[in-house]
């Protein structure tokens, strides 16, 4: 895919600058994603309308991924954005051997503190938290946004950004792998091939017409055979499962740290038998559907309560 800069798109609209720019920021630009303070737009994108409301952008997503953008406006942090953002980074940063709690994720999205335990807390583990919980609002912020190299690029940036492997130069903020990176589990194609391999893959993903959870599963599959960086190839992975099956209206999923053994087993035996990673992903499925149907009782009955109820309650 060939990209354009702010400059070369402004030319092109004959728009200012400044606007082009504005118009990204906003996310009204689909497929442009940002590369530092650079933003890249594809040479195929077409001029943003000047004005556009809420109900043009709600109109184009399904009910569960309208549901999360609308709660993450309003900074709703008793539904299901709140249970996405908790879940998905505890879940998805435990399985990447973070030593947080749910309850010190919790505290850190619900309120920035960190609630210490009796055991010492690695500063990175917090930073890290801290880093996914900005993925999980910029996938909610480009739920329809094409995938591409320059924006799985973007999620590997803001999640390794700051963290002690990065100050110690054992990773690059959205860099691929390095030539001198060795596997400790399995033998990964050369460095030199994974900008190759990594854009075939997405040409052939997002050729797809008709994409279900198996597709998810394939892209997701040879995402990780790939192993595109030095290191949060598994989180990264996840927040693109995530993200696209919002996208193309898959009942999402967030698999939990306690099935770790079951959904990495699955992804080694995915060529021979698909049936297991697809069970653990089936049943996360059904998790989370049931999580939606509990915020609909909730909101349902939070229509029947007295005027002023909980007003007086406690926060802290």
């Amino acid at each position: 895919m060939e990209y354009l800069n702010i400059k070369e798109a402004a030319d092109k609209w004959q728009l200012s600058e400044q606007a082009v720019r504005r118009f990204c920021r906003l996310g009204r630009i689909p497929g442009a994603v940002q590369d530092g303070t650079n933003w890249l737009i594809p040479a195929k994108a077409r001029k943003p309308r000047k004005t556009i409301n809420d109900n043009d952008v709600a109109k184009n997503l399904h009910p569960v991924a309208r549901t999360l953008v609308k709660q993450k406006k309003k900074k709703s942090y008793h539904g299901l954005y709140d249970y996405v953002v908790i879940n998905l980074t505890y879940s998805s940063s435990r399985m990447a051997s973070n030593r947080l709690t749910r309850n010190q994720v919790e505290t850190i999205f619900r309120k920035g503190k960190v609630s210490v335990g009796f055991e010492p807390m690695k500063v990175s583990d917090v930073i890290e938290v801290l880093n996914h919980i900005a993925c999980v609002d910029y996938i909610l912020d480009h739920i329809n946004t094409p995938l591409s190299l320059p924006f799985i690029r973007r999620i590997h940036a803001l999640l390794s950004a700051g963290t002690v492997d990065e100050r110690r130069k054992k990773v690059t903020p959205g860099e691929f792998r390095s030539p001198s990176f060795v596997s400790k589990v399995r033998t990964l194609i050369p460095s030199s091939e994974i900008k190759q391999e990594l854009e075939m893959l997405i040409d052939q993903y997002e050729a797809l017409s008709d994409i279900e959870r198996r597709d998810l599963l394939d892209f997701h599959v040879a995402f990780e055979a790939i192993a595109p960086f030095d290191d949060c190839n598994g989180r990264v992975g996840r927040l693109i499962m995530f993200k696209e099956s919002l996208r193309h209206n898959v009942i999402p999923f967030i698999i939990d740290d306690k099935r770790r053994s079951g959904y990495l087993n699955g992804i080694r035996s995915w060529a021979k038998d698909t049936s297991i990673l697809s069970e653990v992903v089936i049943e996360a499925q059904e998790r989370f559907d049931a999580q939606v149907n509990f915020q609909k009782l909730a909101e349902h009955g939070e229509n029947f309560l007295p005027e002023g109820y909980g007003e007086d309650e406690d926060d802290e």
